[in-house]
């Protein structure tokens, strides 16, 4: 797995966060690198977020745009920039995590959810550590089949600093796994390809490390397929026309405790 975004005018000398940072904002189309260069010269992990990120090369179909931030408080969020903005995940240093509506969503759409109703869609406790002073936290899953977001259908203003990562194979998926830590110590994947996107200090002691990793596919297409099914069923119920690129994000739960989503194009089987 490599980074497709590209790198000019690198100042290897200087490590601070601040040249880190500028560094990033001077990623420029110029020749792609590997993830294993853009952590050499200090690009990668980002420890300063936000950090925003989207699967596919920028000169082709893309996943939407993401990015992943924390607070002063210890919280961290995951959020879709260019689509899907009514909802953010957040897990909170209580270890009581939640994927809800945006208050900002609610009040200026009310017909997103009744107004007796939680903002929360799913409320959970943090899961047991599933390695040493490791919890593996959240999961954003992107099968290369159901990327579909075109070059020109990008905002410049959604699609600033964005780290572009390439796509799986056919028979993978590429998988952006949020760990929570006991301190700085990176998780890998000894059976498929990794590198961690960012690690960010949440206080306490605890870093969230951000890790993009490839995943056999296993069921996955059966089940998108199964999900897209039953939501354009739910849809047609309620009179809803689904646009030909409607888009969407299923959420799910692993054995582990995890949660995760994986985006599907709405036109499938249709």
């Amino acid at each position: 797995m490599a980074l497709s975004h590209f790198i000019q005018n690198i100042d290897r000398s200087s490590t601070t966060e601040e040249n880190r940072s500028k560094s990033m904002e001077d990623l420029t189309a110029s020749l792609p690198i590997p993830n294993t260069l853009a952590t050499r010269v200090g690009l990668i992990p980002v420890r300063c977020g936000p950090v925003r990120f989207a699967i596919g090369s920028p000169k082709g179909v893309t996943s939407n745009s993401w990015r992943v931030w924390t607070n002063k408080h210890g919280d961290v969020c995951i959020a879709c920039r260019d689509a899907f903005r009514e909802a953010k995940v957040s897990l909170h240093p209580s270890g009581r995590w939640r994927m809800a509506f945006t208050a900002e969503a609610v009040a200026k759409n009310s017909n997103l959810l009744p107004s007796d109703h939680d903002r929360a869609w799913e409320v959970w406790d943090q899961p047991p550590a599933f390695l040493p002073n490791t919890v593996i936290a959240f999961r954003l899953v992107f099968p290369t089949s159901e990327l579909s977001i075109r070059p020109e259908q990008r905002r410049p203003s959604e699609w600033t600093n964005v780290i572009h990562i390439e796509a799986a194979p056919p028979g993978k998926v590429t998988v952006l796994t949020l760990f929570v830590t006991a301190g700085d110590v990176v998780p890998t994947r000894e059976s498929e390809p990794s590198f961690c996107l960012a690690s960010l200090d949440i206080g306490g002691g605890r870093c969230a490390q951000l890790v993009a990793h490839g995943d056999p596919e296993g069921d996955l297409q059966h089940l998108i397929e199964c999900s897209v099914a039953e939501a354009r069923r739910q849809a047609e119920s309620a009179g809803v026309q689904l646009p030909d690129e409607a888009y969407g994000y299923f959420f799910g739960r692993r054995d582990d405790g995890s949660r995760f989503l994986v985006s599907a194009r709405m036109s499938r089987g249709v």
